[in-house]
């Protein structure tokens, strides 16, 4: 039986996850842009167009804010369930198809001089990253073939978003591509030879 409270609690409740998601974009953009230390709660619920009080009753903190929205973020295991032999392609191809948001990476950097989002982006690394696609890869020596994937990967896109090296655009940005394509799926193989 459904009463005239049921619709008003859907729409709340929709009203609720909308409410949440514009503080996590919000979050995403100031956190990406300025780093932990340099992003009040203030200032994600201005850019959200919400009440501060609304970021505390969502997220509980400011760090609370921090890790759901590094959460969100980083999931490596969508691309877990494509076709192995096509990994490379599709991983390069995420960076690639990515629009031109902050991504978790500078989020991270811009963040870890301050301990406890440090902690939070080690660990989320590890728990949504690492360990799945360790788990994924499979012996021998997945954990450390995860690793060497994420020291490729953080290192070009440092090189091409963070850090940009001039010379990466155009043929050699083209070719760099193919490049980590290949790299990315030589440590996915190494499994399988």
């Amino acid at each position: 039986m459904s009463g005239p409270s049921e619709p008003r609690r859907a729409t709340r409740q929709r009203d609720a996850e909308r409410t949440r998601i514009a503080i996590l974009d919000a979050a995403r953009t100031l956190f990406s842009t300025r780093g932990f230390a340099h992003t009040g709660v203030r200032e994600v619920a201005e850019l959200a167009g919400v009440n501060s009080s609304l970021v505390g009753r969502y997220f509980g903190s400011k760090q609370g804010l921090f890790q759901a929205t590094l959460e969100r973020m980083i999931d490596i295991t969508p691309m877990l369930h494509g076709d192995r032999r096509r990994f490379g392609v599709d991983m390069v191809a995420a960076f690639f198809d990515a629009p031109d948001a902050p991504g978790p990476l500078a989020m991270m950097i811009l963040s870890a001089a301050d301990p406890e989002a440090h902690a939070a982006s080690v660990e989320l690394l590890q728990t949504k990253v690492i360990t799945p696609l360790a788990r994924w890869l499979g012996p021998p020596d997945g954990e450390g073939r995860a690793a060497r994937l994420s020291i490729l990967w953080t290192g070009f896109l440092t090189s091409w978003k963070l850090l940009p090296i001039q010379s990466l655009t155009g043929a050699r940005l083209a070719s760099t591509r193919r490049w980590l394509e290949a790299a990315t799926q030589a440590i996915v193989d190494e499994g399988s030879a």
